[in-house]
């Protein structure tokens, strides 16, 4: 799977603070499934959800939200797409620690497309592939851009360009 890491990279790299302290930041992929059919190929789908949780956060909700709604608008679209998916595939708990600082987490329901394809080797030999499916990126791509999250008159949070996921290696 890439797309827990790649979201986590993509939240530390944003937020200044984690880049001063990236420990903050814990990530666990839960309630994994993976999503198969009998059929031509051994194609499937991992469908899990990544939980978030960044310890003792003074900030706003807002430094997270966005930022994942960026990420998803980019790598998980139809999530965004789907009234009934949008209102329950991202969710979050907040624990008070004392008057200026959380414990927040944050869950998101992800799905990664595996295609396994089938062919034979320079010596004659079944080979099978797994290979990353890309999203479609519509309707934007936030993710892949420069911006800036203003707070106010201040930033508190920033992303440039980012290379994306790379699906077309052909490792898990």
């Amino acid at each position: 799977m890439k797309k827990p890491q790649a979201l986590r990279n993509f939240i530390a790299g944003a937020i200044p603070e984690l880049q001063t302290d990236p420990q903050r930041l814990k990530m666990f992929v839960e309630s994994g499934n993976i999503v198969a059919r009998s059929g031509e190929s051994l194609s499937f789908e991992y469908r899990f959800t990544v939980r978030l949780i960044m310890l003792d956060f003074a900030g706003s909700l807002d430094l997270f939200a966005i930022p994942i709604l960026a990420w998803l608008n980019t790598y998980q679209p139809d999530l965004l797409q789907n009234k009934d998916r949008a209102a329950k595939s991202l969710r979050f708990d907040v624990e008070v620690l004392a008057n200026d600082k959380v414990d927040l987490v944050i869950e998101v329901d992800l799905t990664e497309a595996v295609i396994v394809k089938e062919d034979k080797d320079d010596q004659d030999r079944q080979r099978l592939t797994a290979v990353h499916k890309g999203e479609v990126y519509s309707p934007r791509p936030y993710a892949d851009g420069n911006y800036s999250l203003y707070l106010g008159d201040q930033i508190g949070a920033e992303w440039h360009i980012t290379p994306g996921l790379d699906f077309a290696q052909g490792q898990a």
